[in-house]
């Protein structure tokens, strides 16, 4: 029970901080008053700091108590940050700097798996675009998105990219949910999806690159129309 309290309290002092009702460099409340209208103990409260600090999110001092410390201390690597942000509202150039790194990383990712995918992993990338393919007819798109793209990166045996696979999802799964505003370019990058899983399967990293790369110049685009990046 005890951990459920922790969750909760970690889950909506995120939420606040990054939906932006405690701006950087604003106090926290005190503990007491945190606890009450959280609902939880001091203890509870101070254990949510604690993992909040770890986040990058806040700071704790002697006479300045816990203020909020700027988003380019915050740890976006950190799949939880990711889903706050995002239901909070996402701040200025995060997108564009999301795009970035995906050009920076999927491209040489896909290369990667192109040379170095197990054939288990193949079928797992085949049957990751089936899910895909299957998924709109009724499902979960950007799920069965993020999920492909994920194996993916996981079959570029790159130990850091490995490691970074759950923070990397939390971030596709913000650039999808933007991508799928518009339900027409769902089907239009479909065959974009199989000629990267086709490309992986025979080792065409070239293929396999112009694929990625096309995917998220057709991202970019859609995303355009609805957002300013």
């Amino acid at each position: 029970m005890s951990n459920n309290f922790h969750a909760s309290a970690v889950d909506s002092l995120g939420s606040w901080i990054a939906s932006g009702q405690f701006k950087p460099g604003d106090a926290l409340k005190v503990e007491a008053d945190l606890g009450q209208e959280l609902g939880v103990s001091r203890t509870v409260v101070r254990e949510a700091i604690k993992t909040l600090v770890a986040k990058g999110m806040i700071e704790v001092g002697p006479k300045v108590g816990s203020r909020v410390l700027p988003l380019n201390r915050w740890n976006l690597f950190d799949p939880q940050v990711v889903g706050w942000l995002s239901r909070g509202g996402l701040p200025d150039n995060f997108v564009k700097d999301l795009l970035d790194l995906r050009r920076a990383i999927e491209p040489v990712a896909v290369r990667w798996a192109c040379e170095r995918a197990t054939p288990e992993q193949i079928t797992r990338i085949q049957m990751a675009y089936e899910a895909l393919e299957a998924s709109l007819s009724g499902g979960d798109y950007n799920s069965a998105d993020q999920h492909f793209h994920e194996c993916v990166l996981a079959a570029s045996h790159n130990q850091f990219i490995e490691q970074m696979v759950p923070a990397l999802g939390a971030l596709l799964a913000v650039s999808f949910q933007l991508s799928s505003m518009d339900p027409d370019e769902l089907r239009r990058t479909l065959p974009l999806h199989k000629e990267l899983s086709e490309a992986i399967a025979v080792r065409d990293s070239a293929r396999g690159v112009w694929a990625c790369m096309t995917l998220i110049d057709k991202a970019t685009v859609t995303i355009s129309r609805y957002s300013s990046i």
